[in-house]
Order: C-alpha cells, then sequence, then structure tokens
C-alpha cells in the first residue's frame, strides 16, 4: 500500500514539490552546477592566528543564530533558514561554544533537556511562536508540507544525542555539579527511550523511523530502502513529496509506534545514529563516574560494550570492512553505499582495533573513496563518480559535501584508536577550509566552497578539533 498509494497521488503534488525546486533557483542539469575552482590548503600547522580567526567568525555567527527564552540561550542553525530549535544541531552548537562560553553552552543543553517529552523523547525539533519564521521559500513550502510531524510545535521525530556528548565535554569546562545532578536522569531516559522504546529489531540498538530522524536527510543509502532514484528529473521533487507523505502516514497510524512498526515502510538501524547513541552512552557513563557513581558508571559502559557487540556481530561486513545500516523489520537487509556513516563506530572504545584499523586504512585513508585533498567527503567519491544525478544542490547529503560535524566525530574515532597524526591532519585541513571560505553549512570536496545556509555555527566544531589535535595554537 504504501509505494502504491505515495506514486498514485505523486502528480497531485508534483506541483508544489516543482516549486520548491523553483524557489531554490538550482541549476536543472543532471550534475548541478560546476564547482568553483578549487583553492589550494595552505600547506603548515594551525597557527594561533588561524585559531583565532576560527574563534571570532564563530563568535559572529553564533552572536547571529542566537535567542534567548525562558531565561535561557540556545542557538538556531541559521536564522533565515532554519528558525526553531533542532537537537542534534544543539550537540554541535554546543561542543563549539564549549570552547568559547561554556555556561552558554550549558544553558542550550539544559534547555533542549526541558523539551524532553514524557517518554524520554528528546524531539528533534521544537518550533517557537516568539521565534519569527523568516525562511526562503523552499524551507518555507517545506515546513508546511511537513506539518504532520508537529504537535502543538513540537516534532514527533527523535534526533541522534549529540548533545549528550556535547554535555560529557561541557561538564569537563565547568565542573558545576548542581547542573549535572540536574540533567543526569533527563540523559538517562534519553538514552532508554533510544535503546528501549526505539530497539524496533529488539538487538539494543536503536530504530528510526523517517530519514529527517538520522539527520542525514538524503544519505543514498536510503535509495533502496525507499526505492528512490535521482538519476531522473523526477527523482528529487518525488522526494520532496515522499517525506512529507511519511509523516502524513504516521499521524493516519496515531503515532503509534507498534503500528508504524507493523507499516515497516521506513524502519532502520541507521548507523549515523547508532554510532552517535554508543558514544552518548559512553558519555553518561564518564559523567556517573565523575558525579561519583560507579555502580551507574559501570552499568553504563557495559551497555556501551553490548551495543558494540551487536554492532559487530549484525552490521559487520568482514568483506567491504564496513558496517552497514540494516531496514525492513519482516525481511532484514543491508543499505550497502558507502557513506562517512560506515566509519563512525570508530567513535567507540569498544571497537576492536582489527577493525578499526580496517575503517581507517581500507576507507578513510583511502584516496578513492575520503582521503581528498578537501575532508572528508561524506559519500564516498568513487561511488559519486559513477552516480550523476539531478538536482543534486538542492539534496543535503548527497554528491561532493563536507559536513563539519562528520568531520569532527571522525576525529573523535581516530583519537580513540591512536591515529594521531591522521587525526590532526583531518583538523589541519578542516581549519584551513573553513578559514578561507567562512561557516557554511557544507563545503564541496571537489573545490572546498562553501555552499547552502550561511552563516551556520555547525563549523564551530573545529575549535575542538584543534583543541584536542593542536594544543599549541590554542590562544
Amino acid at each position: 500500500m504504501k509505494g502504491d498509494f505515495d506514486r498514485r497521488n505523486f502528480l497531485k503534488v508534483a506541483g508544489m514539490s516543482g516549486a520548491i525546486a523553483l524557489g531554490s533557483q538550482i541549476s536543472s542539469r543532471a550534475h548541478a552546477k560546476k564547482p568553483a575552482p578549487a583553492y589550494p590548503i595552505p600547506d603548515g600547522p594551525v597557527t594561533k592566528e588561524d585559531y583565532q580567526a576560527l574563534k571570532s567568525e564563530a563568535e559572529k555567527t553564533f552572536a547571529g543564530n542566537r535567542t534567548e527564552l525562558q531565561g535561557y540561550y540556545f542557538h538556531m542553525p541559521a536564522l533565515g533558514t532554519y528558525p526553531s530549535l533542532f537537537a542534534w544541531d544543539s550537540g554541535w552548537h554546543t561542543i563549539g561554544m564549549n570552547r568559547i562560553d561554556p555556561k552558554m553552552a550549558a544553558s542550550e543543553v539544559e534547555f533542549l533537556m526541558l523539551q524532553q517529552r514524557p517518554d524520554g523523547r528528546v524531539p528533534h525539533e521544537v518550533q517557537f511562536k516568539e521565534i519569527k519564521q523568516n525562511q526562503d521559500l523552499r524551507h518555507k513550502l517545506g515546513n508546511q508540507l511537513s506539518q504532520s510531524q508537529f504537535q502543538d510545535g513540537v516534532s514527533v521525530q527523535v534526533d541522534p544525542p549529540s548533545f549528550i556528548i556535547s554535555a560529557e565535554k561541557i561538564y569537563q569546562n565547568t565542573k558545576d555539579r548542581a547542573w549535572l545532578t540536574r540533567l543526569l536522569p533527563r540523559f538517562e531516559r534519553a538514552i532508554q527511550y533510544l535503546t528501549v522504546t526505539r530497539d524496533l529489531f529488539q538487538t539494543g540498538l536503536p530504530s528510526i523511523i523517517h530519514p529527517w530522524e538520522s539527520g542525514t536527510d538524503s544519505s543514498p543509502a536510503y535509495d533502496q530502502i525507499l526505492d528512490l532514484d535521482y538519476r531522473t528529473p523526477l527523482g528529487g521533487p518525488y522526494r520532496m513529496f515522499l517525506y512529507p507523505k511519511m509523516f502524513d502516514r504516521q499521524k493516519e497510524l496515531g503515532y503509534d509506534l507498534k503500528k508504524i512498526a507493523a507499516d515497516n515502510w521506513f524502519i532502520v538501524e541507521d548507523m549515523n545514529v547508532i554510532a552517535i547513541t554508543i558514544r552518548a552512552v559512553t558519555a553518561v557513563s564518564r559523567m556517573f563516574e565523575q558525579a561519583g557513581d560507579k555502580a551507574k558508571a559501570e552499568q553504563y559502559r557495559n551497555q556501551a560494550k553490548q551495543m558494540t557487540e551487536a554492532i559487530r556481530k549484525i552490521h559487520w561486513d568482514d568483506q567491504a570492512g564496513l558496517f552497514w545500516s540494516r531496514y525492513d523489520l519482516k525481511d532484514p537487509k543491508f543499505a550497502k553505499r558507502t557513506t562517512c556513516a560506515s566509519l563512525l563506530p570508530l567513535m567507540s572504545e569498544h571497537l576492536p582495533q582489527d577493525q578499526a584499523e580496517r575503517l581507517v586504512k581500507e576507507h578513510f585513508h583511502n584516496p578513492a573513496e575520503f582521503w581528498l585533498p578537501y575532508l572528508v567527503s561524506f559519500n564516498a567519491k568513487d561511488e559519486l563518480d559513477r552516480e550523476k544525478i539531478y538536482f543534486e544542490d538542492l539534496l543535503l547529503w548527497r554528491g561532493y559535501c563536507i559536513w563539519t560535524n562528520m568531520n569532527w566525530m571522525i576525529c573523535e574515532g581516530l583519537l580513540t584508536h591512536g591515529y594521531t597524526d591522521l587525526a590532526k591532519e583531518l583538523t589541519r585541513r578542516t581549519a584551513k577550509m573553513i578559514r578561507n571560505q567562512g561557516f557554511w553549512e557544507y563545503y564541496d570536496c571537489r573545490s572546498g566552497q562553501g555552499k547552502n545556509a550561511h552563516p551556520f555555527n555547525w563549523p564551530a566544531v573545529v575549535l575542538d578539533m584543534i583543541h584536542l589535535t593542536w594544543p599549541e595554537a590554542v590562544v
């Protein structure tokens, strides 16, 4: 029913989807606009001048995207494009803000956790009437089409728990025991929701029920799951229609997880979500350790270990040397597309060194896939080069894109497993790229050109990367 229903109705809304594409003012050629001429990544280390320039740009960007509500500060990813509170975005914001103003970072995480639902879910997005929705045509229409995901301005969707990872780093700076005491029970409920309520495959791992819950909206890994084909001009507009229709279907089912699971439209153990959740469980363990609760610390340490063992058993492809996302409750299958998500289990301290080595040497440090002059392409270059798609500039997480949060996570994974020199070089190229281009939503891995929303907060994570890998550059 699901696929047939959507395709029968596609033509009825194709005009609106087409308007979204038109509103974006993108090229209609198969592989979108030509990239800007590449600029050289300067030789030499990350310098104090680099760090100060990046910090100043981060401060200016955060100030432009900041709002204060109910006595708390938080940051919208980009005011004119994404004027809401987004959960995983707040994780990336506060990882950067923690290196500028840890108390402000703590305020954002606490305000986010105050939006937590009674079942433990931290919403993907919360819209506030106090914030003027000053969006461009494409995002405004997309928001209107997707209203079925909201109940009183709060999304029924969930997000990867990057904010829990950030919380550990914030506490390391502030040592604010009262803040930690207030938030630890909320972090526990968030983990409980993801690893129990959302354990739809009964593996101890979280599942997602919509691509937006992964954060990686139009990842190629979802093409085979949703029968999407971007090699035709209708592929992009159909996806723009399909994602809102998935929300409509969930609303028809009363947002009931059991009914949604039985419907089995998009039930996915997504590697991006799983890897971030494992790292968040480890963060909770460490925060309990710092709070003096040894039993809770051991409980969550064991959970992170068990989750890592689960992905090694279920999701590891020994022939490919990669972890794949898995979908379909009734007949489980793997989505075999090579993206950064397949590398993110590197963040787990429980991943054996032999598997970490394969991820790093066979894939991350492979110039045919990810090790390019500009780092790190979300999608493996060899697969990109075989697939020319329409509306590439419109579809987030498609094409030759670099996302700085992925760079931060890979840096974290490299350091976890002892690849210090690679982490330093990843940081160096990331810092030089951002300094040249400014704070953009993502960058083109062929040229380093910044693209889409600007100014965008996520690139501030590079400040944390510099602290960890080039401490001599920190002013």
